[in-house]
C-alpha cells in the first residue's frame, strides 16, 4: 500500500483523519497529537494520488487511502452552496469533466471534491467515506433533508461509493429528487435520483456542519385588497385555473398550495413551504374568531400529502360555520369555494396573520 499523505495544522494541534482499505471493508482511524511548532512559511498539502478511474459506476472509483486535516471549514448558508456547485456548469456542455487526478480551483474532480467545493472545505477535499464521518457531517432523517444536505454511500466499494447534493423533492410522494453530482463517465450534472429511498439502500442522509440556515428576506408590506387581487390573477374556478403541482412554477411561484399563497403575498419567489407559512417569520396565530380577508389558514403538522394552506376570504354565513377561501388544491388546481378548514373539533387547521399584511 503506498504511503498516506498529511497536512499539518498551522493553529498548534493536528487532526489526522486516515482511511485505508482492509480487505473488502473498509477501516477508518482517527488519532491526535501535539503539532510541532508552525512553520516560518505555510506548508504546501500535496494532493492524494488517486486510483485509476474505471468506467462506469456512480463513483468510479476513488482513492483508497487518504489523511487530510479536519480544519472547521467556514459556515456557508444553503443558497451559496448551491450557486457554487452551480458553478460547475452542472448538466450543460460546459460542465466539469470527471476526473480522480485533475483538480479545478484545487478540489478534486470527482464527487466528494465536487461536494467539497460546494461546502467550502479544505483543498482537495475529503474523499466520501470522510465526508460521512462526525468531523464534517451528521446523520438525518430521509424525511428531513433540505436544499444543500447529502446522501452519501459510504460504505460501498471504491467503485460504488458517492455522494450528491440533495436540491429540492420531484414530486409529491417524494419517490425521487433532484440531485447536483459529479458522477464518472459525464461530469457535473443534475438530474433527478432516488439514493437512499429505498428500505436496504446505502446511502444515508447527511447535513454539512457548516451549512446554515439562510436569512428570511422580509417580504414587503401588501394590503388585503392586493393580496385578493393577486389571489384571483390565477383565475380560480375558472377553465383557465392554474392547474396543481409540485414540480412546475407560474411567474417564478410553485404552483402548489404554499407556492399560491407565497404569490398572493408576494413573498420570495418559488415560495416557503406550508411547514415555513406557520412560522413567526411570515405570519403569526390568531384566533379563528379574528380572520379578515387575506389571512391564512393552515395545517403545519399534517402528512406532506395532508398539510394545506388556504387564504380567507369573507364568511359564508351569519354564524360563521364556513368561508369563501381561495386555495390551490391538488387534483383540481386554483380555486375558489366555501369550505370549513380550523372550524371542526379537533382539526390541525390554525388561523395566521401574514406579518406584513395592511
Amino acid at each position: 500500500m503506498p504511503p498516506t499523505q498529511s497536512l499539518w495544522s498551522r493553529t498548534g494541534s493536528l487532526a489526522l483523519i486516515t482511511v485505508v482499505a482492509c480487505g473488502s471493508g473498509l477501516v477508518a482511524a482517527a488519532s491526535a497529537q501535539a503539532a510541532p511548532p508552525a512553520p516560518a512559511h505555510p506548508v504546501t498539502a500535496a494532493t492524494p494520488t488517486p486510483l485509476p478511474s474505471p468506467s462506469g459506476g456512480p463513483e468510479s472509483g476513488e482513492p483508497e487511502s487518504v489523511e487530510i486535516m479536519a480544519a472547521a471549514a467556514a459556515p456557508v448558508t444553503r443558497s451559496q452552496m448551491i450557486a457554487r456547485a452551480k458553478t460547475w456548469n452542472p448538466g450543460t456542455s460546459k460542465r466539469v469533466p470527471y476526473s480522480q487526478t485533475k483538480t479545478r480551483g484545487g478540489y478534486r474532480t470527482d464527487c466528494s471534491g465536487y461536494v467539497s467545493m460546494a461546502l467550502g472545505l479544505g483543498k482537495p477535499g475529503p474523499i466520501t467515506v470522510g465526508l460521512a464521518k462526525s468531523t464534517y457531517t451528521r446523520r438525518i432523517q430521509t424525511s428531513e433533508l433540505r436544499r444543500g444536505d447529502l446522501l452519501i454511500d459510504a460504505i460501498g466499494s471504491n467503485t460504488t461509493r458517492h455522494v450528491v447534493i440533495f436540491d429540492r423533492w420531484a414530486n409529491a410522494g417524494r419517490t425521487s429528487y433532484w440531485a447536483y453530482e459529479q458522477r464518472g463517465g459525464y461530469g457535473t450534472d443534475y438530474r433527478t435520483r432516488s439514493y437512499g429511498l429505498s428500505a436496504n439502500s446505502q446511502y444515508k442522509a447527511y447535513r454539512a456542519l457548516n451549512i446554515r440556515e439562510d436569512a428570511p428576506v422580509p417580504p414587503p408590506t401588501i394590503t388585503r385588497a392586493q393580496v385578493i387581487a393577486r389571489a384571483k390573477s390565477w383565475n380560480p374556478a375558472t377553465a383557465q385555473r392554474v392547474p396543481y403541482s409540485q414540480t412546475k412554477t407560474r411567474g417564478g411561484y410553485r404552483t402548489d398550495g404554499s407556492g399560491y399563497a407565497s404569490m398572493a403575498l408576494g413573498l420570495a419567489k418559488p415560495g416557503p413551504i406550508t411547514v415555513d407559512l406557520a412560522k413567526n417569520t411570515y405570519t403569526r396565530p390568531i384566533p379563528m374568531t379574528q380572520l379578515l380577508q387575506g389571512d391564512l389558514v393552515i395545517d403545519p403538522v399534517g402528512a406532506n400529502t395532508a398539510r394545506m394552506v388556504v387564504i380567507f376570504d369573507r364568511w359564508a354565513d351569519a354564524a360563521r360555520t364556513s368561508y369563501w377561501a381561495y386555495q390551490q388544491r391538488a387534483g383540481y388546481g386554483t380555486d375558489h369555494r366555501v369550505v370549513r378548514h380550523g372550524l371542526e373539533p379537533g382539526t390541525q387547521f390554525r388561523a395566521y396573520r401574514p406579518v406584513r399584511i395592511r
